[in-house]
């Protein structure tokens, strides 16, 4: 394509063609070739991708400031302990944890990539390695956005102050604290987790990016973006709003659990790489690793949250927790992970996984915006705040021009079925929530199909 355009018949004078650039910039996919200077490339561009992945995303750069903080994380969405408030042998191993918890994330990552083909028999992808390196810090700096910004702190400091006038009911401590606290946790991330699959803008602004992986292991997959709302599957509004709530009725005392906390950190790292494809290998040959899933979230239990294969598909996806799989067992959303490694991704099969990171940021904001753009104002809380399996009715004049894609999303979720009267396919559930089987047909740009899933593996946003 041409980034020049004509002579102009009028001044004799050529002028830059920005829009035939900016269409280049947003259609082009990162793709290696196979030419000496492309290998070149691709392993300057890979070795860059994998520090930034190891040392930002798995936190190598930070673990010497790591080994020397004064707090704690023992176990996910369990608030931070001081070091100083615990038994001196308890405290050191607890460090010790914090550094295996960061080198086993990383051994993980690098095994995924070394034996990626070997276990599924199909190329690692090194072009979404290196986009989605570019995306991780992209989202990671959004939290500059709300958790680092100043004024974002008064209305937490003045939820805090509002949170410590509520009554304690119970108060717990020892082993028994760990085991509240632990399970508190969790129950907070399982309702976070699943809400974003179930409600279009944390679905279609978050959480779709966090399952926009055909090819997923530790290295090929994004976080979600870390402004507060869109964070949603990371059980920010749960955990924020809630878990303070419920650790002030029923009170944890953590400092004197002692041992207890060496032993929920210890299960913590090796929950951490969720989406190692090694350690689901692992548990496929190693029945003893298997026995864990009636009770725990193992990688491979999490890894089937991401599949795109229908039968995974529960409530808008499946296996929503963090750490405790007896919340999806009594909550009916449950999947036994297969004796083999599923396909991951979202639903339908024209689907774009966005090979570009300015693509994979932006397209979920123009799909939303041409939604808003496309249909009358009492649409605009179903489209925002709706079920991501619902999708808006196109409007005439909208249809007769996108009449054709919209028929082929809908053919491309998995079970669709429309309801009468609305335009909507439902149950169509890939990896994500309902919307996430949904193709999005976006005229104004290249190759802009988008399939939103709903719960990590649903299928079915809408245009």
């Amino acid at each position: 394509m041409k980034l020049y355009a004509s002579t102009l018949k009028q001044t004799g004078t050529a002028r830059f063609d920005w829009r035939a650039l900016s269409h280049k910039l947003w259609s082009s996919d990162l793709q290696f070739g196979s030419t000496r200077g492309g290998l070149v490339l691709m392993a300057m561009l890979v070795a860059g991708a994998l520090l930034s992945e190891t040392g930002v995303h798995y936190g190598l750069f930070e673990l010497g400031a790591l080994l020397r903080a004064k707090t704690v994380v023992a176990f996910a969405n369990v608030r931070e302990l001081l070091l100083s408030e615990l038994d001196a042998v308890v405290a050191s191993w607890l460090v010790i944890g914090i550094g295996a918890r960061v080198l086993f994330g990383v051994a993980a990552a690098v095994l995924d990539m070394l034996f990626y083909r070997k276990i599924t028999g199909r190329r690692f992808d090194w072009e979404g390695m290196v986009n989605l390196a570019v995306v991780n810090v992209i989202f990671l700096c959004t939290a500059l956005l709300t958790f680092m910004n100043a004024s974002f702190q008064v209305p937490l400091r003045w939820y805090e102050s509002l949170i410590s006038r509520v009554p304690t009911l119970l108060e717990l401590d020892g082993n028994l604290a760990v085991i509240a606290a632990c399970l508190a946790g969790d129950l907070c991330f399982y309702w976070s987790h699943r809400l974003c699959h179930k409600v279009r803008l944390f679905w279609n602004l978050g959480h779709i990016n966090h399952h926009r992986a055909r090819d997923m292991s530790q290295l090929t997959h994004s976080v979600d973006p870390h402004a507060l709302f869109l964070d949603t599957a990371g059980g920010k509004v749960f955990v924020l709003l809630f878990l303070p709530l419920a650790t002030k009725l029923f009170t944890a005392d953590l400092s004197g659990s002692g041992w207890a906390l060496v032993a929920v950190m210890a299960i913590d790292v090796w929950l951490n790489p969720s989406h190692s494809v090694f350690l689901y290998q692992a548990e496929i040959r190693l029945r003893v690793l298997r026995w864990f899933r009636w009770l725990l979230v193992t990688p491979a239990v999490h890894y089937t949250h991401h599949s795109r294969e229908p039968r995974h598909n529960i409530s808008d996806g499946a296996n929503f927790a963090a750490r405790f799989s007896l919340w999806d067992r009594l909550f009916g959303t449950y999947v036994e992970p297969p004796a083999y490694i599923p396909e991951t991704g979202l639903y339908g099969e024209q689907v774009d996984y966005c090979r570009n990171p300015l693509r994979f940021v932006l397209l979920p904001y123009v799909k939303l915006y041409r939604e808003l753009r496309d249909h009358e104002l009492k649409y605009w809380p179903a489209i925002l705040f709706g079920p991501t399996s619902w999708q808006p009715r196109p409007r005439a004049k909208a249809q007769g021009q996108h009449g054709d894609e919209l028929r082929g999303a809908r053919a491309a979720a998995p079970g669709a079925r429309l309801r009468p009267g609305l335009a909507q396919p439902r149950g169509a559930h890939t990896s994500m929530p309902a919307a996430a089987g949904t193709v999005i047909a976006a005229e104004e740009v290249a190759c802009a199909i988008q399939s939103s899933r709903g719960s990590e593996g649903h299928a079915s946003v809408s245009v």
